[in-house]
């Protein structure tokens, strides 16, 4: 699995600039090499470019998304903008919510019981809790576990993850 980003963005005091041109070219490679693409969504116009790529046969469904959201100078961690982009992609499509900071846990816990799955660690929140900082990854994701079991939703294992998101081995 490798990530691709369907179009460009603001990203702070940075651009992630994503032409076309790129895009499709990273899309033909993972393609050509048989690689999963996850669609990393910071923006809704970023579905609708990924649709184009199903439709030129560049994306092959069923396709698996990455909302990451509240990344200041993107789409908010709202959960309302998060509602609107799993109503936006295809019947059949998997995804996953990452929310940027303060946006991690409530977006975690609202994805959950709407059936997506979630992302949670450093790279995207140090925090804990307000003022607290996370001691580890595994602290992070142990609290997101429990959540999702207190849900009813056990944690896949490796070769169920593969399976749901259509990855061989």
């Amino acid at each position: 699995m490798a990530t691709l980003s369907t179009g460009t963005c603001n990203f702070g005091d940075d651009v992630f600039f994503n032409s076309q041109e790129i895009i499709e070219h990273f899309a033909r490679e993972m393609l050509s090499r048989k690689i999963k693409p996850e669609i990393e969504i910071f923006e809704r116009g970023m579905i609708e470019n990924a649709l184009r790529l199903v439709k030129k046969g560049l994306l092959v469904p069923p396709v698996h998304f990455d909302f990451v959201l509240g990344v200041p100078g993107a789409c908010p961690g709202n959960i309302e903008d998060l509602l609107h982009m799993v109503r936006s992609i295809p019947q059949g499509s998997t995804w996953t919510v990452a929310g940027i900071g303060r946006y991690e846990l409530p977006l975690a816990v609202h994805a959950i019981p709407m059936g997506g799955h979630v992302r949670v660690g450093f790279e995207d929140n140090i925090y804990y809790r307000k003022g607290e900082l996370a001691t580890s990854n595994a602290q992070l994701v142990e609290r997101i576990a429990r959540i999702a079991r207190e849900y009813g939703r056990e944690i896949a294992s490796p070769d169920e993850a593969r399976a749901i998101l259509g990855i061989s081995n």
